[in-house]
């Protein structure tokens, strides 16, 4: 697993290629706790991520839920169907929002 991180219009986008499974959680994790900060907005670009495991998910969950305290946002992008189907499945879909694009999500999260 790859992720990379840049930045699009003040909106930190963190780009997951690869599996996001026990194997690499803990590398995302670290990048995604690194730009926790107040008022901060992330999109994780999961386009390039065909396979999520439960602790990829509790990944997603602790941004989900650390995020809104410190007045952050964020946004999932580009999820495919083998992803979305398991997020459907173990009941998460609710806990993200998910937006076709990156630049849909960066300009949904900004409002």
């Amino acid at each position: 697993m790859e992720v990379k991180t840049t930045n699009q219009d003040g909106v930190a986008i963190v780009k997951i290629t690869g599996n996001l499974d026990s194997n690499s959680a803990s590398q995302a994790q670290e990048a995604l706790t690194a730009l926790l900060s107040a008022n901060c907005c992330i999109v994780v670009d999961l386009e390039g991520c065909q396979y999520i495991s439960s602790a990829g998910l509790r990944v997603l969950l602790m941004i989900a839920k650390q995020l809104p305290s410190q007045g952050g946002s964020w946004a999932l992008a580009g999820v495919c169907e083998e992803v979305k189907d398991v997020m459907e499945m173990t009941g998460f879909s609710g806990f993200f929002k998910a937006y076709d694009t990156v630049d849909a999500a960066v300009e949904a999260i900004k409002k």
